[in-house]
């Protein structure tokens, strides 16, 4: 075991061992020294998991503490996200760095920056999947957790300022910027496809999740902007009964004349329906449907005569010419499936001159279908071999099949 695997798993051990005092430190805000925890203390703030905070109070730092939040997923008011501007512009300082230790001929560094290139673009991609994760969450919770509605409007605008940056955030990852950097150096391919299969692939599903939170932020915006005015009149009458609690409404028989504001209420808009949980109901219910006549139905079918076709009765009898590439392919099949020694698609077809104008692409891309197709029912008839091509990075998980052998199974 290394050096640091070992500080690592020290530190780890550290943790366990004051698992309760971290844990209270967490819950509870904080943590107060005395003679029997002053020792552990000690150790935990050596280690930088407690930060001195007033007198004997100790807390959580600040990294763990939000490592906490993750795994709990803990909402805390006016949460700050992520600095996205910070990390794009530290892949263009890795990517800069790479480039010059390649051309200096400083093979070491140059391995040292994709190395750390590779970790900024992993760090970079959960960065953004966890804060639209955090952002899914608050807007599905309907983030209700302040008592009014003027703290209702702010935090909505602020959680919708955090979408907007990230939306600006989805639009740098594909902009010229840094993709344009990557895709402008054939040096750069083996940088390209880590950053492709990171951030690329992932970014349709970003965006849909994206629009989907800011709709939903922008739409309680709206509500709330058409609630506040009713609201506002609604806390001025309270207000009013607070200062005047002996305040009592007119008698509505000695109003000749009815206030406007008597009129704003349309009424309740009611609606019946009959008690089926009443035996007396359900009997009324049986008697009157006895009383409906039944409906008379009839079915009545009409038969048109026939007409003749002219020309006759005989039908003109189409015969369906077989496409070049499947009469290729049932002649390759009839060699192949009797030949003992694996016989390669490519090599046959070189061989047929009338086959000549069929593309090496179209005639491999139909015989893997249609081979694959046959070895589910003649799998104890023929072997099959897929030639494929080496990969051009290791990370990749692209399979190019460049042949195809088919032979007659022992």
């Amino acid at each position: 075991m290394s050096q640091s695997a070992a500080s690592i798993v020290a530190y780890l051990e550290l943790l366990h061992a004051n698992r309760h005092l971290v844990a209270a430190a967490y819950s509870n805000g904080g943590v107060a020294s005395d003679a029997d925890n002053l020792r552990k203390i000690r150790q935990l703030q050596q280690s930088r998991v407690l930060v001195h905070y007033v007198q004997d109070d100790f807390r959580l730092s600040p990294s763990l503490s939000r490592h906490f939040d993750e795994v709990f997923q803990r909402q805390r008011s006016y949460a700050v996200g992520a600095n996205f501007s910070e990390l794009l512009h530290r892949l263009e300082q890795l990517l800069g760095e790479y480039i010059s230790a390649n051309h200096e001929g400083r093979l070491e560094d140059q391995e040292d920056y994709q190395a750390e290139y590779d970790v900024a673009v992993f760090e970079l991609a959960a960065l953004v999947g966890d804060e639209l994760l955090n952002l899914r969450v608050i807007t599905e919770n309907q983030f209700a957790n302040v008592s009014t509605l003027a703290e209702k409007r702010r935090q909505n605008e602020f959680y919708l300022n955090r979408a907007e940056k990230i939306g600006e955030t989805l639009a740098l990852l594909e902009g010229e910027s840094l993709l344009g950097q990557l895709q402008g150096s054939s040096l750069l391919k083996p940088l390209l496809e880590v950053y492709r299969h990171q951030v690329l692939n992932r970014l349709p599903q970003w965006r849909a999740t994206h629009m989907d939170i800011t709709a939903v932020l922008k739409a309680y915006l709206y509500r709330l902007r058409q609630v506040e005015p009713n609201a506002r009149r609604i806390r001025a009458f309270a207000h009013f009964l607070r200062k005047t609690p002996d305040y009592q409404p007119p008698d509505a028989q000695s109003l000749h004349v009815l206030p406007a504001w008597s009129s704003r209420f349309s009424g309740l808009r009611l609606k019946t329906h009959a008690d089926l949980a009443s035996s007396d109901t359900r009997d009324a219910l049986a008697d009157l449907a006895k009383g409906i006549a039944s409906a008379k139905v009839s079915i009545f079918k009409q038969r048109l005569p026939g007409q003749l076709v002219e020309g006759g009765t005989d039908k003109p009898v189409r015969f369906i010419q077989a496409k070049p590439v499947q009469v290729a392919f049932h002649r390759y099949m009839l060699q192949a499936s009797a030949a003992v020694e694996p016989l390669s698609a490519i090599n046959w077809k070189r061989q047929q001159h009338e086959f000549d104008g069929l593309a090496n692409d179209s005639w491999l891309l139909y015989a893997l279908h249609a081979v694959d197709m046959l070895s589910k029912s003649r799998s104890q008839h023929i072997q099959l071999e897929r030639r494929l091509a080496p990969d051009v990075h290791a990370r990749t998980g692209n399979l190019v099949v460049t042949d195809l052998a088919v032979w007659k199974k022992a």
